[in-house]
């Protein structure tokens, strides 16, 4: 973990309402991987106070990339950032996902979840390894990607305007027809509603799966406790300690296995 002044290489319009830069940082480039995030100091000043978490969305020798949804001043002070701007980060930060040889990997995101997604996507096309990506949206105004099942790529749309009519979940029972279920993994990450769909779905089904959780991480290493994530404990026990109930998404996250989350 660093604290890096970054210049801003490029920052522009991915989709509506989702924007993508690129910034120089040799430091955290050098060690992160896909699932990790950065904490960006949007102000010198005392407005807004607390730094902004950004799952990293790809790495390129030196040079990261993150992609963000404008949602509220700080993301919309970021949109608003020029190249050239210098850009204090802090990372790598978080766990990230855990992918092994013996599984076909099936990538799901939406919302936000889209960049620690995209980063695992790109990692595992620079090994060559063959996976199935599948992204949902409300329309097709809001993906950056082209719906490709040949190439596996399948996207979704809430509205039907592009790829399949559905949530990302819905598509995903359509795309787990094509695969033995027994060999393959799930990576998940998107906002509440659809990590909890998706984790109803993997549980029902008892599928492998991993969930990026979305929470706010102020620090980002585990000092404010802020960023708590409620697990499941053992019934046997009458009184789990705070540790067994509950972990930091900063620290012990953001990647959890499913069958962990309450």
């Amino acid at each position: 973990m660093v604290i890096e002044e970054c210049k801003l290489i490029s920052n522009s319009r991915l989709a509506r309402g989702t924007y993508a830069m690129e910034l120089t940082a040799p430091g955290i480039a050098a060690s992160v991987n896909p699932g990790q995030f950065v904490n960006i100091l949007i102000s010198e000043g005392w407005s807004p106070l607390l730094r902004r978490p950004m799952s990293v969305a790809s790495r390129k020798a030196d040079r990261i990339g993150l992609i963000y949804k404008v949602v509220g001043v700080g993301t919309r002070a970021m949109a608003e950032w020029p190249p050239g701007q210098v850009v204090n980060l802090l990372g790598p930060l978080g766990n990230g996902w855990s992918v092994t040889d013996d599984t076909f990997p099936v990538l799901v995101g939406g919302g936000a979840g889209i960049a620690p997604i995209s980063f695992l996507h790109e990692d595992l096309n620079d090994q060559g390894r063959e996976h199935y990506l599948l992204m949902g949206a409300r329309g097709k105004d809001e993906h950056y990607l082209h719906h490709n099942p040949g190439k596996n790529i399948t996207l979704t749309t809430d509205d039907g305007t592009v790829g399949l009519h559905g949530t990302a979940v819905d598509g995903l029972l359509k795309v787990l027809n094509q695969f033995n279920t027994g060999q393959i993994t799930i990576f998940g990450c998107g906002p509440p509603p659809m990590l909890s769909a998706l984790k109803d779905f993997v549980l029902e089904r008892e599928l492998p799966c991993q969930l990026a959780t979305e929470t706010l991480m102020a620090c980002g290493f585990g000092i404010c406790q802020g960023c708590s994530v409620e697990l499941k404990t053992n019934e046997s026990h009458s009184r789990p300690s705070y540790r067994d109930h509950f972990k930091l998404a900063c620290v012990d996250g953001p990647v959890f296995r499913a069958h962990e989350l309450a």
